[in-house]
């Protein structure tokens, strides 16, 4: 039955469940800026050194990577080890866009012929997608650059209370706040 109320009423989504979002937004956050940059800069070496296959290589981890943190919206996984096994990169990814990266990333024949800037201007955009998924109203720190890395242990410190009032993993690595004694 419809009430005048909502005749004409646009039609809202539905809110995603909090923990999820917050997880998305926190810990989507801290693999884009700890990994997935820095396999960037590794990318970006390669490519300057003319290691086509290196470049290849590491654009394969990026791009996982980088989808991992998509994946994060729906039921991606919030921690993993790089040696992980079971870890799903392509957990909560569309198809069209684990294809679309995947097609990217292995693109040697771009490297090898000399459009190694073209290539990596694709990958910063794709990674630059990922970034503006997670809703952040300007860009992330660097954090390979002193102020940045202020910065981006000053979003983590905002991250942790919420990831531990939720019953989620922290978004700091337990080896860098944890005491060894």
């Amino acid at each position: 039955m419809t009430t005048s109320a909502s005749v004409g009423a646009p039609e809202r989504e539905a809110l995603p469940d909090l923990r999820r979002h917050m997880a998305f937004r926190a810990h989507g956050a801290v693999r884009l800026l700890l990994k997935c940059r820095a396999a960037l800069e590794d990318i970006e070496g390669a490519v300057a050194a003319g290691q086509p296959e290196v470049a290849v290589l590491m654009a394969y981890d990026l791009v996982q990577l980088s989808l991992s943190v998509r994946g994060l919206r729906t039921h991606g996984e919030l921690s993993f080890a790089a040696e992980q096994v079971s870890f799903d990169p392509f957990a909560g990814v569309p198809e069209g866009e684990v294809e679309e990266g995947l097609r990217l990333a292995g693109d040697l024949e771009a490297v090898t012929e000399g459009r190694g800037g073209a290539w990596l201007d694709e990958l910063r955009e794709h990674l630059a997608v990922t970034e503006r998924q997670l809703g952040y109203s300007r860009p992330l720190p660097d954090v390979r650059s002193g102020s940045g890395l202020m910065k981006g242990f000053k979003l983590a410190r905002t991250w942790s209370p919420q990831m531990l009032r939720l019953g989620l993993p922290d978004v700091m690595p337990g080896n860098w706040t944890q005491r060894d004694d």
